[in-house]
This record gives structure tokens, C-alpha cells and sequence, in this order.
């Protein structure tokens, strides 16, 4: 190879090669930044949040990254209790992961896809969503959504007098919640059932709810 050539060409080399080194190490720092959001979800939900808006969007360039980014950052504002009307930061998400997504993937998307829906009194499309949701319930492992999902759609089988379906999905979701060892959220879903069971004048369940919550109040 003529030397003139290579010496003309190698400069291109190097900046070709540094601009990779560099779009490298910006794509690790940002998947290493989703990583630390996603083990603070559910323990430190505020510190997610914060570790999510520090990271700097500009440099997620591939739609994988971006579907991560919009779901992980759609759990972090509603466990943060923000209430989000908008389906712009979830989009990506939805685009990807609702036909590419694993079970996990696809069911926390339907699920916030379905609260985004609810917050805008919309709730009919957010059962849709919910129901297609519950498809993955079998495969998926993530427990804490599930019992979400399930609590999310009583909520709409209270308000449209579905009161039989109100008490299943609750306790079910307490079911869950026992597993996992969240006790907040499952004396919450035995409080709606023993709710439920006043709606019904179903003194039985209300008793054993009773006694069900009492010894795990113990």
C-alpha cells in the first residue's frame, strides 16, 4: 500500500475510532445509570427518579435503550405518585416493547399504559390495557406489578358495581403481595375486600378477612 496513502488516511482512523470509543462509553454509562434506577424502584423509588432525570437523553441512540429509559422512567413518576396524563415520555415503551418485549417487559408496559389511561378518566381503554396485561401474568415473574395491575383494574370493577370481581382481583393481589413480603399493599387490598364484603352483606368473608388481617397485624 502506498505510504502517502496510509498516512492520509490514518487521522480518519483515529476519529472514527475515538468517536466509537466515546458513543461506547456514554451508552455503558447510561445502561449502568438504568441499572442502579431499577435496583432503587422499589425500595428507594425518589432516589430512581433522581438517578433517571441526571441521566442526559441526548446520547440514547438506539430504540432498546430508549424503550428502557421511557419505562423506567413511567414506574419511577407513579411510585413517585405523580400522576402522568401524558403518554410521551411512555411512547417509546410502547412502540418497542409491545411487540419485541419479554413478558416482564410488556406487562409493566401495558400496566402504565393502562394507569395513563385512568388518569385521564379514560377507563375503558385502561381495562383494555389491563386485560391484555394479564395475558403475560403467567409468564411474567414480576409479582409486585401484577398484584398492581390486579388492584388497578378492582378499582374499575368497583366503580362500574363489578363487586364480585372487586373482592377476586383484591384478594388475589393480597395473595401476591404476601409472597413478596409487602404487607402495606396487602393489608390495603384486604381493607377494599372486607369494603367489598360490606357492599355485599357477605358477613362470612368479612369475618374471615377480619381474622386474616388481624393475624398478620399481629
Amino acid at each position: 500500500m502506498n505510504s502517502r496513502f496510509v498516512h492520509s488516511f490514518s487521522p480518519l482512523v483515529l476519529i472514527v475510532a475515538i468517536v466509537i470509543t466515546v458513543g461506547c462509553n456514554r451508552r455503558n454509562e447510561i445502561d449502568n445509570s438504568m441499572d442502579l434506577a431499577d435496583s432503587l424502584m422499589n425500595v428507594k423509588p425518589d432516589s430512581a427518579l433522581t438517578v433517571l432525570n441526571r441521566i442526559d437523553t441526548s446520547f440514547i441512540d438506539c430504540n432498546e435503550q430508549s424503550a428502557r429509559y421511557a419505562l423506567l422512567k413511567s414506574m419511577a413518576l407513579d411510585k413517585n405518585y405523580v400522576d402522568t396524563t401524558s403518554f410521551g415520555i411512555l411512547q417509546p415503551a410502547i412502540d418497542y416493547y409491545l411487540s419485541k418485549g419479554t413478558a416482564n417487559e410488556r406487562l409493566r408496559t401495558y400496566y402504565y399504559q393502562g394507569r395513563i389511561y385512568q388518569n385521564n378518566g379514560d377507563d375503558d381503554s385502561a381495562m383494555q390495557c389491563f386485560m391484555r396485561g394479564r395475558e403475560y401474568c403467567q409468564e411474567a415473574s414480576d409479582t409486585l406489578t401484577i398484584g398492581n395491575l390486579l388492584v388497578a383494574q378492582a378499582t374499575i370493577f368497583f366503580i362500574t358495581y363489578k363487586i364480585d370481581e372487586f373482592i377476586e382481583n383484591n384478594l388475589e393481589a393480597a395473595r401476591l403481595y404476601r409472597a413478596i413480603d409487602r404487607r402495606d399493599y396487602e393489608m390495603s387490598c384486604l381493607a377494599k375486600v372486607l369494603d367489598g364484603s360490606i357492599h355485599k352483606k357477605d358477613k362470612h368473608l368479612a369475618d374471615s378477612v377480619m381474622s386474616i388481617a388481624q393475624q398478620r397485624a399481629a
